[in-house]
């Protein structure tokens, strides 16, 4: 949903056409990220047929294909809010947000900050899980055992890294 919910917080701001945008999400990535554009107009066709969105002008120019300009629904504004609140429900990890972020403004903040709140207590939930896991080593032949710290070690830092992370979206959300 993180494409979708890209465009439909772009077109919450202004009509515009899948090129407008693909140029728009390129642009700061410089070229980082690719987006297919068979996986656009797709996208674009899903939120029309479910009434996301719709269209609201097609321009044929010389030799050019036809632009279809697109808008949001009132029912794509509704769905644009929930799609984010969902996204922070069911955190995952920090990319998984990326698009949400973005259009942090669309959403109540203080629902926003009670879900962030939330995914930060699941996270400090597991942090508990893993330490108190850290006696069960002893039943793992020794030759298993370093790769197994490690893998617990790289879960345990990712996890303190994402409750860091999302500790900093809450700032800056209780900021605007």
């Amino acid at each position: 949903m993180s494409l979708q919910i890209f465009i439909l917080g772009t077109l919450s701001e202004g009509d515009r056409h899948p090129y407008d945008i693909k140029k728009q999400v390129m642009k700061p990535l410089d070229g980082n990220v690719t987006i297919n554009d068979g996986t656009l107009y797709y996208q674009f066709e899903v939120l029309a047929k479910k009434g996301l969105i719709r269209k609201i002008e097609v321009v044929q120019t010389d030799n050019r294909p036809e632009k279809t300009t697109y808008g949001i629904t009132e029912k794509g504004r509704k769905a644009l809010e929930e799609e984010i609140y969902a996204a922070f429900q069911k955190f995952t990890s920090a990319a998984s947000l990326y698009s949400s972020l973005m259009f942090l403004d669309k959403v109540d903040k203080q629902k926003l900050s009670y879900l962030i709140r939330e995914a930060v207590a699941r996270l400090e939930s597991r942090i508990r899980q893993i330490e108190e896991s850290d006696p069960e080593l002893g039943s793992i032949p020794d030759a298993k055992r370093t790769a197994v710290r490690l893998i617990i070690d790289h879960a345990d830092e990712s996890i303190r890294n994402d409750i860091r992370w999302l500790r900093k979206v809450l700032e800056q959300l209780n900021e605007s």
